[in-house]
């Protein structure tokens, strides 16, 4: 399942806004977060006022610009401070406050973070065109869902589905390979990410990933019938007698499906792994030749997956 939402103690547009909402002279209900007596504007985000410092603010490339032009006379106050409503989530603003106020925290956060503070930072980061925290967010979605796919991890697993979505919110379209593909190996009928992606994708973002779905799916299957076929861009192999049946049994381990699994093979990683970390004991029965053809198919098959990835999911 997709990580909830973080409590607070977990946590490490337009070029004008205007001042706006309902004139007072002093706080209700002040918030306990981020209201310092000595701030000069509140921010009203939901039902969330938030009184800070102007010059914290100009970090972003919109209130720079805003703070940078009078203020009329009539501007609505809170707390003698003027008023600005943000048409965005409090959690959000949260989120992005706590790294204004604190970026040295967030800088040390190790992979991977929590996802929530993802996309609030990610949007409040774009919106507000404040760049290091947009930076700071895409990175970190970048090391769950690597361009590299043989780096991804089982951190890549949960909220694919929510990853993909904000993706295309924010446009960080270089993660849509790896959360495409962790995505498809969740299978819908388990309690999973994968049983809920109809109501965090798109319409089309559903359809690629039915459709790489049933092409991944088609693919385990040419290699169960038939695991010694020509890999791509490699000429036919014929095995010899001693080695045939091991290398079937093999493959078709890696590639048969675990009834008892919420997830799919991950077939990706098994390729990886075959050229990377050798099996020793199963290698040791391998002729020379069928050795040298086993560690080739499992590098080129790999590769040809690899670079395969968009055209599967139709990116």
């Amino acid at each position: 399942m997709c990580e909830g939402s973080p409590d607070d103690s977990a946590l490490p547009a337009t070029k004008r806004r205007r001042f706006g909402g309902r004139s007072s002279s002093s706080q209700s209900a002040a918030p306990q977060a981020f209201w310092f007596w000595d701030g000069d504007i509140v921010l009203e985000v939901e039902h969330h006022k938030f009184k800070v410092h102007g010059t914290r603010l100009q970090c972003s490339e919109i209130f720079l610009d805003m703070l940078a032009m009078p203020q009329p006379q009539d501007a609505d106050v809170v707390d003698g401070c003027p008023l600005v409503q943000l048409a965005d989530s409090a959690q959000d603003w949260q989120v992005a406050l706590r790294w204004i106020y604190d970026t040295g925290s967030f800088a040390v956060m190790h992979h991977p973070v929590p996802f929530p503070l993802l996309p609030s930072a990610l949007r409040i980061g774009t919106k507000y065109e404040i760049a290091a925290l947009r930076e700071w967010a895409v990175n970190h979605l970048c090391a769950r869902w690597p361009s590299d796919l043989e780096r991804m991890d089982t951190a890549s697993l949960p909220c694919a589905a929510e990853a993909i979505a904000l993706a295309r919110e924010c446009d960080v379209p270089e993660i849509l390979p790896a959360a495409f593909y962790a995505l498809s190996l969740q299978r819908f009928g388990y309690n999973a990410d994968g049983g809920r992606s109809h109501v965090v994708l798109s319409q089309a973002d559903l359809r690629r990933l039915i459709i790489g779905r049933e092409r991944l799916s088609d693919l385990a299957m040419q290699l169960l019938l038939d695991p010694l076929s020509a890999a791509p861009g490699m000429p036919p192999f014929e095995s010899c007698d001693q080695c045939r049946e091991p290398l079937q049994r093999y493959w078709r381990g890696k590639v048969a499906s675990d009834p008892q699994s919420p997830f799919e093979p991950w077939l990706l990683r098994e390729l990886y792994l075959m050229f990377t970390a050798p099996d020793v004991l199963f290698e040791s029965v391998l002729c020379e030749g069928c050795l040298v053809w086993h560690k080739d198919a499992a590098w080129t098959r790999f590769d040809s997956l690899r670079t395969s990835m968009l055209r599967l999911f139709c990116l």
